[in-house]
């Protein structure tokens, strides 16, 4: 025997409450019905067909198991309306029940009316027991009921966002395809993965409750938080709508080098050398090369390293596409070594003793650093560098170490925040370049900047055919906004590609006045869009701030 899922019929009978224990099979009227709107028409079609070989009976409600149930966030006291029909009349609909092995009933369908009626003191309640089928295992039942619950609470008081990722979370738990439930609850099966995913995160769940961010947003923190990367979670939980595109991008790219520098680390860790997970401070007990001698006073060598690596530590650095090997062997190329007029012409013979582009590619430059730890150095066979006899001059030098180290680290930091900004910004370019509204001063940016790319020659031309001075302001001040259409759209993805082309990592510290105007214009823009929809989350971050030259690069906290 299998227990079917219930199904909808009308009400055919609107019996009373007999006296006796047993009552009869057809289902009683739902018009007071607790945990469905009474004054929703579409109340009139819930009552339930029970299961197969179900027994209607009358039942105190002290005696019945809640059972697990998906609706959870609810408060008895938001429905008045419910309890009160309740105490005036009793519950009218039958709950849906299973009488386990042991005798226990445990409601799966009517958990609202249930509650109340213990709420207002009721002595029984009519339910509707089928036996649990013994053939079928625990977390199929539970799967069906959960599928059941779901459906037949949003045709009455609709389950909150937040108790439905829990059920779908549940039902992904229990072995259910996001494809069975997709079908089950007419969802899209990309939507039962987002929301199932959410559904099993406290923190997604939570945020979901809030409103604070779109599902697609809160699959990136339920995914982070499965991870375990509770860093990640309270970065992207704390960066707001508007940065999580970036934040995320950031993050992303900061685990994507920290698995790629773990990887290139094992070439140094197998031949015994400790593996620094960040770059040490200068007065953290680590001693770099550059401070050490033999005791013979020489320089310390690679051959020195590798004649004991257990006593030394590295420090992986790395720079982004800034090698260049060789396609097939990986071996580093010269940039001299290649004739660069053959890219993107693979028919082009280089130049004698040059190769051509295409057999070079950009790979990832990883420099090591290698420290003695302080504790190591007694009888490693190597000494400090004796300092200055001038204490000033000493301290005067690991300030300079210092600064260094901070500088390079200022460097690489923001670069990464560069990196990061540039793709996030890539990501959202596609949607300014979409729709049948344009950016508002669209004409005038793009005729603006290439005014200011005019030669004198080019500007005497168009000064000639407009009949206006040949000077740039003079150029500027006869530009007229035009109206939006598809060649406008074209010119501006030009101008956009020509701008980002000219965008690097370190756009922060050396952004020209071209990529400025493009950037604030970029603001702009994305602010317009942010205003008129409700599914991006685009603005300038810090760096991008700072090539806008709209704040100072110095001034931006790296510690964040």
């Amino acid at each position: 025997m299998s227990t079917a899922s219930p199904s909808i019929a009308a009400d055919p009978s609107g019996s009373e409450q007999p006296d006796t224990d047993q009552v009869s099979a057809a289902a009683p009227d739902t018009t007071d019905t607790a945990g469905q709107g009474s004054t929703d028409a579409a109340a009139a079609d819930l009552t339930l067909i029970p299961p197969p070989e179900a027994v209607a009976e009358y039942k105190n409600p002290n005696d019945l198991v809640i059972d697990e149930n998906v609706r959870m966030s609810f408060d008895l006291d938001d429905y008045p309306d419910q309890e009160a029909s309740i105490r005036a009349r009793g519950v009218r609909a039958p709950a849906l029940a299973q009488r386990g092995p042991d005798g226990t009933i445990r409601v799966y369908d009517g958990q609202l009316r249930v509650l109340l009626a213990r709420k207002v003191g009721l002595e029984s309640v009519p339910v509707w027991i089928a036996p649990a089928d013994p053939d079928i295992e625990d977390n199929e039942h539970r799967i069906e009921r959960t599928l059941d619950q779901i459906t037949l609470n949003d045709r009455r008081i609709p389950l909150s966002e937040v108790d439905r990722a829990r059920g779908i979370a549940l039902m992904l738990e229990l072995g259910a395809t996001p494809t069975r439930i997709a079908h089950g609850l007419q969802r899209k099966r990309s939507e039962i993965t987002k929301v199932g995913a959410i559904g099993a995160s406290p923190t997604a769940t939570q945020l979901l409750g809030d409103r604070k961010f779109d599902l697609d947003q809160l699959s990136v923190i339920a995914d982070y938080e499965a991870r375990g990367d509770t860093d990640a979670v309270a970065r992207l939980e704390s960066a707001g709508r508007y940065n999580f595109g970036y934040t995320r991008r950031l993050i992303d790219n900061e685990r994507t080098t920290t698995k790629d520098r773990l990887e290139t680390a094992l070439a140094y860790a197998v031949y015994g050398f400790g593996i620094l997970t960040s770059e040490p401070d200068t007065d953290t007990g680590y001693l770099p090369i550059d401070r050490l001698v033999t005791e013979a006073g020489e320089p310390v060598t690679v051959d020195h390293l590798y004649a004991d690596p257990t006593r030394w530590v590295v420090w992986l650095a790395v720079e982004r596409g800034t090698l260049l090997v060789d396609t097939e062997s990986g071996v580093r190329v010269e940039i001299e070594e290649v004739d660069w007029s053959t890219r993107g012409n693979p028919d082009a013979v280089p130049s004698e003793g040059l190769r051509h582009t295409d057999t070079v590619t950009r790979a990832d430059e990883w420099t090591p650093t290698y420290y003695l730890p302080e504790k190591a150095l007694p009888g490693s066979g190597f000494t400090i560098i004796a300092p200055e006899h001038d204490p000033d001059a000493e301290a005067a030098a690991v300030a300079a170490r210092e600064q260094a180290r901070l500088d390079r680290r200022r460097v690489r930091v923001l670069n990464e925040r560069g990196e990061a900004a540039n793709e996030h910004r890539r990501e959202f370019l596609p949607r300014l370049l979409t729709g049948a509204t344009l950016p508002p001063d669209t004409a005038a940016f793009v005729a603006e900047t290439l005014a200011h790319r005019l030669a004198f020659d080019e500007r005497a031309q168009v000064a000639s055919l407009l009949g206006i001075d040949s000077s740039t302001e003079a150029l500027v001040a006869a530009i007229g906004a035009a109206s939006p259409n598809r060649a406008w759209k074209i010119v501006l993805a030009m101008q956009v590609a020509i701008a980002e082309l000219a965008i690097g990592k370190s756009l922060w510290r050396d952004a020209r006045g071209s990529t400025q105007r493009y950037l604030r214009f970029l603001a702009e823009a994305a602010a317009d869009l942010n205003a008129r929809t409700a599914d991006n989350d685009f603005a300038l971050v810090d760096v991008e701030q700072a090539a806008a030259r709209l704040i100072d690069y110095r001034d931006i906290d790296i510690e964040s």
